[in-house]
């Protein structure tokens, strides 16, 4: 499983989505440093979904996910006020 900003997956999604697809890697979303959302491979959706089903049991997450969400890391520039944007004259 590996880790990848949202930022960097938008230049090298063809890649990301190849790994899920070809290797069944997954590979972990994050903005500004909390995990966002995961990409796996469209068959490990659909085996999800139905042991999601099938099943009595919650699904739990990995405990590497839950123990990034639990960490609640935050990115260093996300602790500074975003400056606010120009608005644009009305015509």
């Amino acid at each position: 499983m590996s880790e990848m900003p949202i930022s960097d997956a938008r230049e090298h999604l063809g890649e990301v989505v190849g790994r899920a697809r070809y290797g069944g890697q997954e590979t972990i979303l994050t903005h500004y440093g909390a995990p966002a959302a995961v990409v796996i491979s469209f068959e490990e959706y659909q085996r999800l979904k139905h042991a999601s089903k099938d099943a009595d049991v919650d699904y739990k997450l990995p405990a590497e996910i839950t123990a990034q969400i639990s960490e609640r890391r935050q990115h260093p520039e996300r602790r500074q006020p975003r400056p606010r944007r120009a608005t644009r004259a009305q015509p």
